[in-house]
């Protein structure tokens, strides 16, 4: 089967292959809206809060049904991705609102979804200090900067509660 291209962006017919493209069941819109609000609100919930108690909220909140896990990762990446290139939250596309919106909407069924923070190692105390975080299910990275592949990141342990759903 031989894949047909894009047609130009803004004619009406690749108008309707991108909407085709983003939004495969009508429930995708609610999501991408949902998406789209979690984004935009997250930074400040964050600082309404202790860390530990906004993971383990985000975690007690109902998410949407998936058939599988990686069907769920799917969904939630597509539609997250659309989110980020709108004008409005495209400067919040970060490792922290990718990995908190994978915590947040992944449904995983009984298996355990934990977030991670970590900051890069550096040889040079003048240089900035940056960090990172990822999500795992069962141990396994599901998704995360390449840093954690190649273990150039010392993990910063949270304590308390909130951090595996």
């Amino acid at each position: 089967m031989v894949s047909r291209p894009f047609a130009p962006k803004w004619t009406p017919r690749g108008f309707a292959q991108r909407i085709r493209y983003w939004f495969r069941q009508p429930s995708d819109v609610l999501l991408a809206v949902q998406i789209a609000l979690f984004i935009l609100r997250a930074p400040a919930h964050m600082r309404g809060q202790h860390l530990g108690a906004f993971l383990a909220s985000l975690r007690s909140r109902p998410r949407p049904r998936a058939r599988s896990v990686q069907e769920s990762l799917e969904r939630i990446q597509r539609l997250r991705s659309l989110c980020l290139w709108l004008p409005l939250l495209r400067s919040r596309n970060s490792c922290y609102i990718r990995a908190l919106t994978l915590y947040r909407f992944l449904e995983a069924g009984d298996d355990k979804v934990t977030i991670h923070f970590g900051i890069e190692e550096r040889d040079d105390p003048a240089e900035r200090l940056r960090g990172h975080a990822w999500v795992s299910l069962n141990g396994r990275l599901l998704e995360g900067p390449p840093e954690v592949i190649y273990s150039v990141l010392r993990e910063v342990p949270l304590g308390g509660q909130g951090l595996a759903g």
